[in-house]
């Protein structure tokens, strides 16, 4: 698999975290109080397809794909190995599985600034660093 894009700028990066959090601050005061999600997949079922702005919060993921942290769940961890021996279909499976994992993460940050600021700084950092899947 060729190399991901890193074109977004810090600006873009900057502004499209901050979109997320408002948006998914305002998901959970307002429809998702009650909600509870069986496992990161549905939460993305059902988050990805929010509008956000002029674009829904799964294409703003998708612009923002080369600077997401990659979560080493258990499950994750298991679509990265399988992976490393075989095609790219897997590959795409376990970035798949990524952007799920980030999504949750985002959802449950919810007010705490602190970890608001992890996440940008990581993000930052992977935008600075591109990463080579072949």
């Amino acid at each position: 698999m060729e190399s991901m894009p890193h074109t977004v700028s810090r600006g873009d990066l900057r502004g499209t975290l901050s979109l997320l959090r408002q948006r998914l601050r305002l998901w959970r005061r307002q429809e998702g109080k009650n909600v509870v999600f069986l496992n990161s997949q549905s939460a993305y079922e059902t988050l990805s397809c929010l509008s956000c702005g002029n674009r829904t919060i799964g294409e703003l993921l998708e612009e923002i794909s080369g600077c997401i942290p990659l979560a080493l769940t258990e499950e994750s961890l298991e679509k990265f190995l399988l992976s490393c021996e075989n095609s790219e279909e897997e590959l795409h499976r376990f970035l798949e599985s990524s952007k799920r994992d980030f999504l949750m993460l985002l959802l449950f940050a919810g007010d705490d600034a602190v970890l608001w600021q992890a996440i940008e700084e990581q993000c930052e950092l992977l935008r600075q660093t591109p990463i080579d899947w072949k």
